[in-house]
C-alpha cells in the first residue's frame, strides 16, 4: 500500500512559518475563525503581506 503524503496547511498557510501555523490555528479556535483568516489578521496586524493563493490560468485568455 502507499503511504500518504503528509499535507501541508490550506492555501495562504503554506507560506507560512511553523510559529505562524500555530499562531493562526490557536486564534482559529479561540475566535471561531478558518485558519487562513486567522493567519490574514495576524499579518495584517503585524504589517506583512498576505499570501493568497495561486490562481488558476483558466479563463486568463
Amino acid at each position: 500500500m502507499a503511504k500518504k503524503k503528509d499535507r501541508q496547511a490550506g492555501s495562504g498557510i503554506a507560506a507560512a512559518s511553523r510559529a505562524e501555523i500555530d499562531e493562526a490555528a490557536y486564534f482559529a479556535r479561540k475566535c471561531g475563525l478558518t485558519r487562513d483568516e486567522a493567519l490574514q489578521m495576524i499579518r495584517e496586524a503585524h504589517g506583512l503581506p498576505a499570501v493568497k493563493p495561486a490562481e488558476s490560468g483558466k479563463g486568463k485568455h
